[in-house]
């Protein structure tokens, strides 16, 4: 490999990186989330954004579990990092726990034997495509309904530049390697 092709190969490695957006706007702007009941009656509220968004889960009355999701995809790779400020009205966060979802996988950061009161931060790492939300799950439907605001929310979106480099670094390959051959 030539010196010119190990440093195109690295301008481009380099040019590929990911900005961050902070906030609920541009990739992850509240129109491009999806909004999930499944045997719950909850409900988001997303007049906050882009600052913050609240989840509110179910508590329908029907004695059965349920989940409340709000849901989008990854624009790209990196860390999608929030703060999160939850509190129930049941008599326990066991009843009506909050987490992440990444790529249908439930990540529960709530503390089961905590209050009923409770916040933190959360961090995880995605990769371009993969769908990622957040989750209040109730175990009984019953007794009160879970909320949690988040807010300080930053994930990964495409370097406006990553494009434009790579096709100028294409095309100075390409012109690199016409002059070689004349």
């Amino acid at each position: 490999m030539t010196v010119t092709t190990v440093g195109l190969t690295l301008a481009a490695a380099s040019g590929a990186s990911a900005a961050t957006v902070f906030g609920f706007q541009d990739a992850y702007d509240p129109i491009n989330w999806t909004f999930t009941n499944s045997n719950a009656d909850g409900f988001v509220n997303t007049g906050g954004a882009p600052a913050s968004i609240s989840l509110t889960g179910g508590d329908n009355g029907s004695g059965d579990f349920g989940t409340t999701d709000y849901t989008t995809t990854a624009a790209a790779a990196g860390t999608v990092t929030f703060d999160w400020n939850y509190s129930t009205a049941d008599v326990s966060a066991f009843w009506d726990p909050f987490g992440y979802l990444l790529n249908g996988s439930f990540i529960q950061v709530t503390d089961d034997g905590g209050g009923v009161v409770q916040n933190g931060t959360s961090t995880f790492n995605v990769l371009a495509g993969d769908s990622f939300g957040f989750r209040i799950f109730t175990r009984d439907n019953l007794f009160g309904r879970a909320s949690v605001t988040i807010s300080n929310f930053s994930a990964p979106i495409p370097e406006p530049s990553t494009v434009l480099s790579l096709l100028v670094l294409g095309g100075l390959g390409a012109g690199l390697k016409y002059l070689k051959r004349n």
